[in-house]
């Protein structure tokens, strides 16, 4: 988390906002499962348990669409044989960049 979602306000590393006091307690709790998701994810794929991976994939997503977890899904769709969903997240993740980064079409 970078900002509070309430005051916008810097992240200082602590449960509550410095500035407003919102408890992002559960919001970093969610941030925590994403990435042990994430993790969980990459494990599998090093197994070759591309059913495990894309499980995880989809929850970490679920949890915090980033374009990281986008990319991750993106990868495990496809391993895992669904190519519909590794197109339409891959175009997601695409949406998401700077257009200084985009190949050329």
């Amino acid at each position: 988390m970078e900002r509070c979602p309430t005051c916008n306000a810097r992240y200082k590393g602590r449960s509550g906002c410095h500035r407003c006091g919102t408890d992002l307690a559960r919001l970093l709790a969610i941030e925590k499962e994403a990435a042990e998701h994430r993790d969980n994810a990459v494990e599998a794929f090093n197994r070759q348990d591309f059913d495990t991976m894309y499980f995880h994939a989809r929850r970490a997503c679920a949890l915090l669409r980033t374009p990281s977890a986008e990319k991750h899904l993106a990868c495990a769709a496809l391993v895992a044989g669904d190519p519909a969903t590794a197109l339409s997240t891959w175009k997601s993740y695409r949406r998401s960049q700077p257009n200084d980064t985009k190949t050329p079409r």
